[in-house]
This record gives structure tokens, C-alpha cells and sequence, in this order.
């Protein structure tokens, strides 16, 4: 199967500092930002982390992200990464010295074998499919995965919808409330290889 990792995903908290950084070229110089309130301001520790685009050379970092995160997402080999990363449109890494997660985004009419990716492309002439986001575990919940949606959302507005899947039999609780809190509402849903049910879900970006 591939999919979103929905079980990665950042949830927001209240007393959680709020990161902004650079998403594409027109997010640039963006630093993390907290509430006013000293306590607040202390726990910011000023990382930056830069949203850009993926490069060959971080594919050992992102094949060692996917691979560890097989619950969610389907697995890659160098071979396949390579394959995939071609059909992108784009492929994005969170960058904060390392490759901290990455997320890749298809259009409709590439060769991808996603039978959720092929779902889409049956009842939609144009689209971003969010194939998958992965944040690497020691990163979480530091606002990284909201980071790279706002990048892919960015990226596909000018298609008008933004797409992906979650599952849902059985739910997977978080992620479900965190697409919801972005605007994804259920147009769907399709019974995986795996006996598990994805809600098939998109985002209307115009």
C-alpha cells in the first residue's frame, strides 16, 4: 500500500511553540515563532528548519525515514525511490541539518501503480496527490509534518484539490482529526490489499 504515514503526522498542542520556516520560494525567511509569555519564549530553541526540494542526495536519509515507518506507508528500495521521485510533482524534504522528513506529491497521468493514487485519477482530471509525508521520530510534534502540507497544499493550488488517504477500519484517530482540522473531507473509501479501509480524502484549495 502507499499512503500518507497518518499514525506521523504533527498534532498540534496548546503549549506548544508554533515553527514557521521556508516553504518553497514563496515562503522564505521564516523562523520559529512563539506566544508571547516567557515561559512560551524559553521553550523555542530557534531551530530552522527549511522546507526545498528533494535532491539524489538525500535519498539514503529518505529511504531510511520510509523504511521505518512501514505501518503507514509502502516500502522502497533505491531502485524504486529513484522511479518515484521521477513522478513526483514535487517531492519535498524538511531540512534542518539533516533530512528531518519528506513528503512526495504526485499529479494525474504518471505511471505510479498506487491503487489509491489510480482511485483519484479515475474521478479527477486534476489533482495533488499526497502519496506520503514521513517525520522522523525524534522530530514529531514539532510542527514539521504541518510544515511540509502547507508546502505540498502551496504546490497544488493551482490544481484546486489536494488529495489523499487515511485509514479509517481500523481508525487511525489522530491523523483523521488532524485532515479534518485542515479542511479534508471523505469523498470515499477503498479497501486496501491488506484488509484495512482508507477514507479517501481531499481538500478543496481554490
Amino acid at each position: 500500500m502507499e499512503a500518507v504515514v497518518d499514525d506521523m503526522v504533527d498534532l498540534p498542542t496548546g503549549d506548544e511553540p508554533k515553527l514557521r520556516c521556508d516553504a518553497l520560494a514563496t515562503r522564505l525567511h521564516r523562523f520559529c515563532h512563539v506566544r508571547s509569555g516567557r515561559q512560551q519564549a524559553s521553550q523555542c530553541h530557534h531551530v530552522r528548519v527549511l522546507i526545498r526540494p528533494y535532491a539524489p542526495s538525500d535519498a539514503d536519509a529518505v529511504l531510511a525515514l520510509n523504511q521505518a515507518a512501514l505501518d503507514g506507508v509502502g516500502p522502497l528500495n533505491q531502485e524504486r525511490l529513484s522511479w518515484l521521485a521521477g513522478l513526483t510533482d514535487p517531492a519535498l524534504v524538511a531540512d534542518d541539518g539533516v533530512v528531518a522528513g519528506f513528503a512526495f506529491v504526485l499529479r494525474p497521468g504518471t505511471a505510479y501503480d498506487s491503487m489509491n493514487y489510480r482511485w483519484f485519477c479515475a474521478r479527477h482530471d486534476d489533482f495533488g496527490y499526497l502519496d506520503r509525508i514521513v517525520v522522523a521520530p525524534s522530530r514529531r510534534r514539532q510542527g514539521i509534518a504541518t510544515l511540509l502540507y502547507d508546502a505540498a497544499e502551496d504546490s497544488g493550488r493551482q490544481t484546486g484539490l489536494m488529495v489523499c488517504e487515511v485509514y479509517v477500519d481500523p481508525p487511525n484517530v489522530g491523523s483523521l482529526a488532524f485532515h479534518r482540522a485542515r479542511g479534508y473531507k471523505e469523498v470515499g473509501r477503498l479497501l486496501q490489499a491488506n484488509g484495512k479501509t482508507c477514507a479517501m480524502l481531499a481538500k478543496d484549495l481554490t
